[in-house]
């Protein structure tokens, strides 16, 4: 009972944290704005992906080190909040100001950023705001269809608040 009691409270911090909007920081405008090369924009996207996936990792490290309701855990779990919310204005910026990346000009790894930061947050007026870049790029051949698949799945459990799995 006090574990399942202990994974709603994270689940419920986790998606409040990632649902607040937050006041835009403005050198995450000026980052974005300084990025004019393809070259530039690439390596942006990577950086941020490359993070997200070392910080997800990292608490799946710790938590089969310190246990699950460890101290430690509790702690990555915050930063990782945070730092969802740092790429989540990232990622918002970064399409308003270019578009969703292309597999040609930013390479594969980049072109996937967007949707896996707006998938792994649960914040549905954001991906409502961003679900048209997402759904241009898969039109388009980006976005591969089990991309955004995954995305229309998380979108569709945010909105009705129910699991829904593709066949």
């Amino acid at each position: 009972m006090i574990r399942i009691l202990f994974c709603l409270v994270i689940l419920f911090t986790i998606s409040i944290g990632c649902g607040q909007k937050d006041v835009i920081n403005p050198d995450l405008v000026k980052d974005i704005i300084a990025l004019h090369s393809d070259e530039e924009k690439r390596i942006f996207l990577e950086e941020m992906r490359i993070s997200n996936q070392k910080l997800r990792n990292n608490i799946k490290h710790i938590e089969s080190v310190y246990g699950y309701n460890s101290k430690e855990r509790s702690k990555a779990l915050r930063e990782k909040i945070k730092e969802d919310k740092i790429n989540l204005q990232k990622i918002e910026l970064y399409l308003e100001k270019y578009g969703h990346p292309s597999p040609e000009l930013h390479g594969e790894l980049a072109v996937k950023t967007p949707y896996i930061i707006l998938y792994d947050c649960s914040n549905l007026e954001s991906k409502q705001k961003n679900f048209e870049y997402l759904y241009r790029a898969y039109k388009k051949g980006d976005l591969m269809p089990n991309s955004f698949a995954m995305f229309l799945s998380s979108y569709y459990n945010d909105q009705f608040d129910e699991k829904h799995y593709l066949p």
